[in-house]
């Protein structure tokens, strides 16, 4: 025998007097689709529908952008890429440190490290291409 489904408690839009919803829009949803607002409806503990609106609503009136999901992938590479220079920082920090107590520091470390904030500029240039592009607005 099944077990039946069990469903969080969904929070009823309150009635509004003043503006009563007298308008409908269809949606036609795939499988995964439809799953995807129903998870993101039972979250937010409200009706499918009453999610689907809001969160339409607040796109078109641009108080929710939506995130493209290669996001995490150029967050990744920015993380990255501060963390390099936070590393270099610290090379330079040693080689400062070096010279400063009457030491020598070899042209190879100073190539070293010259080449290693290139790859980290050029990295960091690169993220913020792509950011630039995404954020540009569209004709």
């Amino acid at each position: 025998m099944r077990e039946p489904r069990v469903f969080p408690a969904q929070r009823r839009r309150e009635r509004r007097d003043d503006e009563p919803r007298t308008h409908r829009v269809n949606l036609r949803l795939g499988d995964d689709e439809l799953a995807a607002v129903q998870a993101g409806a039972t979250l937010a503990g409200l009706t499918p529908a009453s999610y689907a609106a809001r969160t339409v609503v607040a796109v078109a009136v641009g108080t929710l952008t939506p995130i493209p999901t290669t996001t995490h992938d150029e967050l990744r590479e920015l993380v990255d890429a501060r963390n390099a220079l936070s590393r270099i920082g610290n090379n330079l920090n040693q080689i400062s440190a070096k010279l400063n107590s009457g030491g020598d520091v070899t042209a190879e470390q100073l190539r070293a490290v010259i080449e290693r904030v290139d790859q980290a500029v050029r990295r960091m240039d690169e993220a913020t291409v792509v950011n630039m592009r995404r954020w540009r607005p569209r004709r």
